[in-house]
């Protein structure tokens, strides 16, 4: 069976609710990539008193045309939500369009990477990998990125830091080491993998 990706729409939106909306901790609907935050406190609060602002965000980025993420499906159950979409859509990736310059409205930055409970363990994040793929290719991406933590930090830390997705998930789909992550520390070490992605050659006429 194929995995199917789906950028987030009105079509779809209640399935992205249903990963994003913690309500036993408020709720984050994936929101914290696209606000400017002084501290973890304040994320943390947002989450839990005031989760219809995130909600809200989302859902009007999304109207507006930014390419907040993609649903991944195998047939018609849900598999994952992917906050995934040119590094320049995100608030959060600031520091990464700085880095990279004018090609950051063709590379893709992956900030967020939930797969469904009962999905886990099966190696879903590299089959989702690959089908991403050749979606980011029907929408002229030239590469996508991943951001996760080094297999160190999540000796250290376990489940606190797999939010990215794992590092050996990339590996397994092709994505290379490219670099250590910005906000990489001895603490909780990171890096940045990248997948280029060559586009078709076009059709020859006559």
């Amino acid at each position: 069976m194929q995995i199917r990706v789906e950028q987030l729409g009105e079509n779809n939106f209640t399935d992205y609710e249903t990963i994003t909306a913690k309500q036993s901790e408020g709720g984050c609907y994936c929101a914290f990539w696209h606000q400017k935050w002084t501290n973890m406190a304040d994320w943390i609060q947002c989450q839990k008193e005031t989760p219809e602002r995130n909600r809200a965000i989302v859902y009007e980025k999304m109207r507006s045309g930014f390419h907040v993420g993609v649903l991944a499906y195998l047939e018609n159950k849900l598999v994952a939500w992917i906050s995934v979409g040119p590094l320049t859509d995100y608030y959060w990736t600031w520091k990464r369009v700085a880095q990279v310059g004018a090609d950051a409205k063709t590379i893709a930055g992956i900030t967020c990477f939930t797969i469904v409970p009962e999905f886990r363990g099966q190696g879903m994040q590299a089959r989702i990998l690959e089908a991403l793929k050749e979606y980011g290719r029907t929408h002229g991406w030239a590469a996508i990125e991943g951001y996760p933590f080094d297999e160190s930090a999540v000796e250290k830390y376990a489940s606190e830091v797999i939010w990215p997705g794992m590092a050996n998930g990339y590996a397994a789909a092709g994505f290379t080491r490219l670099e250590e992550h910005w906000l990489s520390n001895p603490e909780a070490e990171r890096s940045v993998y990248r997948c280029e992605l060559a586009t078709a050659p076009a059709a020859q006429v006559g």
